[in-house]
């Protein structure tokens, strides 16, 4: 039977430091899109007066567009590295943005979710878009988008985990340590892995 995927939802992230999420995770509300973009390097090369065979140089870019009804200071001060003084956010010509591991939810029509996260990358300034009030509100969303890089190998790191709770071996416990790893220990991908119990999480829509 055939699957369709819709929705988003349950938006995440924790700010990686040397490959790590050491402090806990935030949740982030009013999450109405997300679009990811993965791109391969692909090249067929050419022999005996034809395609001879077709050669991969692995994801060559990997981009997450968001876009949420408003980003709070604390996530900007986590994702852009901004100051916030007496509730004024202070943007310098110098900030310089913070890598972050995130996660978000989408779910198929049976009810049953699928997580995606990337791992380590650095999200652009949002702008600012807002208009008159004419009668009933139409609020635009703040849109900012994320460029990412391998977690941990250069060369043969991790950039995307897509986890299906319609796998019958799936555990969300284990899938968020290996997104959000304290250790280095926790951050290892194995097959074998038991289920902990997973690493802490602050509700942004309730942080006062």
């Amino acid at each position: 039977m055939g699957k369709a995927k819709f929705g988003a939802s349950a938006f995440e992230y924790g700010v990686v430091k040397e490959d790590l999420v050491p402090n806990a995770t935030v949740k982030v509300p009013g999450l109405t899109t997300a679009e990811m973009e993965l791109k391969n390097e692909l090249k067929t090369l050419m022999a005996d007066d034809g395609p001879y065979i077709t050669v991969s140089g692995g994801i060559s870019e990997a981009t997450l567009s968001l876009e949420l009804f408003d980003l709070p200071p604390k996530v900007k001060q986590d994702f852009f590295g901004i100051d916030v003084v007496k509730g004024v956010e202070v943007y310098t010509r110098d900030l310089t943005p913070n890598d972050v591991a995130v996660l978000f939810k989408t779910k198929m029509e049976d009810g049953k979710a699928v997580w995606v996260a990337m791992l380590k990358g650095k999200f652009s300034l949002p702008g600012l878009s807002t208009k008159t009030n004419d009668g009933t509100p139409d609020p635009n969303p703040d849109k900012t988008e994320g460029s990412f890089a391998p977690r941990g190998d250069a060369d043969r790191g991790t950039m995307v985990l897509i986890g299906r709770e319609d796998q019958p071996d799936f555990d969300l416990e284990t899938f968020r340590k290996w997104v959000f790893p304290k250790t280095a220990e926790e951050a290892i991908i194995k097959a074998d892995e038991p289920a902990k119990a997973g690493a802490g999480v602050v509700d942004e829509s309730k942080a006062g």
